[in-house]
């Protein structure tokens, strides 16, 4: 699937694509930006193709041959927050994922959440199931079942999130931690993360979007502490991360009681 396009001279495209066989690799589509008859449709977001890939004897951009749609799921186009969903995950495993090395769950997963949002609309708690898992996938888990200093599991209040020193941290390590990122971890807080991290895939994740054990300000606090992670490790906020959060605050202005 494309994770991104980009322009490359007059005509042609360079597209990131993330693969079953080979992850996620870099690919020139020639004349793509000139013709679209020989990439019909398959060039974009929310599309599962088979690409012909060629490589060149010296380089590591491969050539794009061709393509051919196998699902697509390009009818959630008119669903902005839908599209800006999808658009975080693509751009997360783009970010955290390595080059050139295979991880078809993490295939499985983006098509597990676009099937979710296809069939039920846009899902805090299933975004948060698959941003854990993505993390996971890429080795940087946040700790969240015992300190990451100390090791200490008897977390009881007084625990902070510092996305440097890898998730939790205990009221005894807290004085530690500094700098940006960190935050207090309500015992709430911490129950939500924990209950997205257990989830198995998006759809069932959705259940913690009613889950009475948590409030709007646990799920927010969550949501804060893993883009805080994933900001330090990619080094720069996410385009897709900074759209989703014009469009809470406009919801938010549009119902202030955030119903």
């Amino acid at each position: 699937m494309v994770l991104k396009t980009t322009p490359l001279r007059e005509s042609d495209l360079l597209v990131t694509l993330f693969t079953d066989t080979h992850g996620r690799v870099s690919a020139v589509a020639r004349g793509a930006r000139r013709s679209q008859r020989r990439f019909a449709g398959t060039l974009q977001l929310l599309v599962l193709g088979r690409y012909q890939l060629g490589r060149p004897p010296r380089g590591d951009i491969w050539s794009l041959e061709g393509a051919e749609i196998e699902r697509e799921w390009t009818q959630l186009a008119t669903d902005v927050v839908a599209v800006a969903h999808a658009s975080y995950v693509a751009e997360l495993v783009g970010a955290l994922l390595p080059t050139e090395i295979p991880e078809p769950e993490a295939l499985a997963l983006i098509i597990a959440l676009w099937d979710s949002l296809a069939e039920a609309g846009p899902s805090p708690g299933a975004l948060r199931a698959v941003e854990l898992a993505i993390l996971e996938l890429g080795g940087h888990r946040p700790s969240l079942d015992a300190c990451a200093a100390c090791g200490r599991t008897d977390l009881d209040g007084g625990d902070v999130f510092d996305p440097s020193r890898g998730g939790v941290i205990c009221r005894r390590c807290a004085a530690g931690s500094r700098g940006p990122g960190i935050r207090p971890l309500d015992p709430a807080t911490l129950a939500y993360l924990r209950a997205a991290a257990a989830h198995d895939g998006p759809a069932a994740a959705r259940a913690l979007d009613t889950d009475p054990r948590f409030t709007a300000a646990d799920r927010t606090a969550g949501r804060e502490a893993l883009i805080s992670m994933v900001t330090l490790l990619v080094g720069k906020p996410l385009r897709s991360l900074e759209f989703i959060a014009k469009l809470g605050a406009a919801g938010r202005r549009q119902d202030p009681s955030g119903s």
